[in-house]
């Protein structure tokens, strides 16, 4: 009992080291990992980077069996004693936090051509740099051989840099290798969420590398069974036009499509409507259909929403300041709001009562000067004040991205949730919302001082082709498209074109849970598949949210 009690007190001293600034231990029940972007909440109690596991087992503070840890079930490989490397050159390593790289156990290089269609590389480690797996051509593999058949429904792949262009899992289920996951990138902290299964082997193959000189660098790889938690508080946001799939037309093609339609709401909780208003050249709010319109087609959404089959409360939010408000294109907002902020904030305040809506949304993209967020900051804080004035439980959300948050600390804390457009930032390869893009964005928003429970992570619907021209393909119409590939050959514009896969779009749910968020925001609805297509982007959300929480 002693020593239980010691080990406790221990392990909670090493998490309260961990926390952030003015965390509580509340707030963060999780092991913190060094260098990641932001710590994962994955609800353990293994300490990743320990330098020398047998002293620690010596001392009854790390118990080898993960099932025996409230019900975890972390099957991190590199601190199992009965983990070993059977394909690959093995002595992988552990960084621990103080930099100082020593192996966990000396893997064997156990060549068994006969069980793999891949041949294993030989020379895989780098001669200046023995904390990686450096395969040395396409094909290379590394199978990881758990000392016992568990559960596992995620793994957490760790790359340096951006070689690997396309990878695959695989786990070893009756006989025969299955693929779990595959996907074009790793990067910095993958993670790959997959249905559960029950094997005692799983491999990494890399598939595509890029050119040239550089080596890929994978890390460390992680494998998990990660249990199902509540997540009643959890957003998920999805941007809609009522000029786009027409809520009075859904209707008018029948109970079964209206239904099919209605399960968009089954995943989502928040509907943001946008390109419903503008503002005309004096200051004055206008609808872009007309208001009749508009009326009409709030009524015909509302009744769709009612189809749906999860219970969840659904919240109907309108755009009120759109991209480009106040002619085309970004440049006009600046000034027009310079003369007209207090106007408009007034006339939004008077729009939210009118329509008996549930909050107001801005996307204000972007002010520049200093004195564009001084003015952005009196209009938000306008509108905030008014909005509470009368009608205090209504929202107001912002889209932001993290490149343009020259607001003050206190506008930020007005905003109830932050709709985070991780997308349409590229990367060499053109990729334009993938999950290391969402990693960087959320800690920028963090480090603004924001808390993170406030951000819905973004997902593109759209794609984007890659020589990053202003062109939107939709995943609606993608040729070819499947549950896990992000990349395709666009035929409209005769180019490749990215997006955010459903399995990419699931991962980024998983991320934002663990990661403390508050949600997602999906743009938008008109270029995503139905629900009842495999392949909807909507349908990885709710895979990865049914498979990692409960009641969803």
């Amino acid at each position: 009992m002693k020593r239980k009690l010691i080990a406790l007190l221990l392990c909670a001293a090493l998490l309260l080291a961990a926390l952030p600034v003015g965390a509580s231990a509340a707030e963060t029940s999780f092991a913190a990992k060094a260098g990641a972007v932001l710590p994962y909440r994955l609800g353990c109690d293994i300490f990743r980077y320990i330098p020398d596991t047998a002293k620690w087992m010596e001392k009854g503070l790390y118990n080898p069996d993960p099932f025996t840890r409230g019900g975890y079930a972390l099957l991190y490989y590199l601190l199992w004693p009965g983990a070993t490397i059977v394909n690959g050159i093995g002595g992988l390593f552990m960084q621990h936090e103080c930099g100082v790289c020593v192996p966990d156990y000396d893997a064997p290089v156990m060549l068994q051509s006969e069980n793999l269609a891949y041949s294993a590389d030989a020379g895989c480690l780098l001669e200046d740099n023995r904390t990686c797996w450096t395969p040395t051509g396409e094909g290379g593999c590394i199978e990881i051989q758990l000392e016992t058949e568990n559960a596992v429904n995620l793994a957490v792949i760790e790359e340096i840099g951006n070689q690997v262009q396309y990878f695959h899992l695989q786990a070893w289920v009756d006989g025969t290798w299955q693929t779990v996951y595959r996907s074009e990138k790793i990067q910095r902290l993958r993670l790959c969420g997959f249905e559960p299964v029950t094997t005692g082997r799983v491999r990494l193959v890399i598939d595509k590398i890029r050119g040239g000189n550089t080596p890929v660098r994978i890390k460390s790889i992680a494998l998990h069974n990660e249990p199902q938690r509540e997540a009643k508080d959890f957003q998920t946001a999805i941007y809609q036009r009522l000029d786009g799939d027409v809520p009075s037309e859904t209707l008018a093609r029948g109970d079964v499509y209206a239904d099919t339609f209605a399960r968009f709401y089954d995943v989502y909780n928040t509907v943001i409507i946008f390109q419903a208003v503008n503002w005309d050249e004096d200051g004055n709010m206008i609808f872009m259909h007309g208001e009749d319109f508009f009326v009409r087609e709030l009524a015909a959404q509302k009744e769709i929403i009612a189809r749906r089959s999860n219970p969840h409360e659904v919240k109907i939010v309108v755009t009120t300041l759109p991209d480009g408000a106040f002619g085309n294109g970004q440049e006009n907002v600046n000034p027009y709001m310079a003369l007209h902020w207090a106007d408009v904030a007034d006339q939004m305040v008077d729009f939210l009562v009118k329509y008996d809506l549930d909050g107001l949304d801005i996307d204000w993209e972007f002010p520049h000067t200093a004195d564009d967020w001084r003015c952005y900051d009196s209009f938000i804080a306008r509108l905030d004040d008014g909005m509470k004035a009368v009608k205090p439980g209504a929202i107001l959300t912002a889209a932001l991205s993290g490149g343009f948050l020259g607001m003050a600390p206190g506008t930020l804390a007005r905003f109830d949730q932050i709709q985070y457009m991780a997308y349409d930032g590229f990367d060499e390869d053109g990729f334009h919302s993938s999950l290391h893009e969402a990693q960087k964005g959320l800690a920028a928003f963090v480090q603004k001082g924001v808390p993170a429970g406030k951000i819905n992570v973004g997902i593109g619907a759209y794609g984007r082709t890659v020589d990053r021209a202003p062109n939107w393909p939709s995943w609606r119409t993608q040729e070819g498209a499947n549950f896990w590939d992000c990349k395709y050959y666009s035929a409209h514009y005769g180019m490749d074109a990215t997006y955010c896969s459903p399995a990419v779009a699931g991962d980024k749910a998983a991320y934002a849970l663990w990661a403390g968020a508050g949600g997602v925001m999906v743009f938008v609805m008109g270029t995503d598949r139905l629900m009842d297509d495999p392949f909807s982007v909507a349908g990885g959300v709710e895979k990865a949210l049914q498979r990692y929480t409960t009641g969803w």
